[in-house]
């Protein structure tokens, strides 16, 4: 069994304002850095699009018109919890598992924390898929979303 990412910060925002943030990922996440469309289709995809409930999707519209499906919300707790299947462009059988949990720390401060686990899910590329994002994650959640709640 292969160990977790986990990636916890501290964010100057309150939890209901943290968890929006979050899920408008299309406000913070890099597709010109990492997307499918990149390895797929040459550039970076032209959108991404959240389904902000439980059951919600999320899309990649990738530079070349295909849709890639990245995963899929399992628990949706507003402003408390979020755990979706995550597989970013493989099929959906083949996913890990990301976690995200928002714990007020003051009226202004939020811990968040992310647990991307099941790496087992991903089959033959387990590894593969927990180096790649074991270290995009620090990018991801520590820098891009972490800044889009500084401002």
């Amino acid at each position: 069994m292969l160990d977790p990412v986990v990636k916890t910060i501290d964010v100057p925002c309150p939890q209901q304002r943290a968890f929006e943030i979050f899920v408008d990922i299309p406000s913070w996440w890099p597709l010109d850095k990492r997307s499918m469309s990149l390895y797929q289709a040459g550039g970076p995809a032209k959108s991404l699009s959240v389904e902000a409930h439980q059951g919600g999707r999320i899309v990649e519209l990738a530079a070349d018109d295909v849709e890639h499906h990245w995963g899929t919300f399992r628990v949706f707790d507003p402003h408390a919890h979020l755990q979706l299947d995550f597989h970013m462009g493989l099929p959906a059988d083949q996913c890990g598992q990301v976690d995200v949990t928002f714990t007020p720390i003051d009226t202004g401060t939020t811990r968040v924390e992310l647990v991307h686990s099941n790496w087992e899910g991903y089959g033959d590329m387990a590894e593969m898929m927990l180096n790649g994002y074991g270290s995009s994650w620090g990018m991801l959640f520590g820098e891009h979303y972490a800044a889009a709640c500084t401002g």
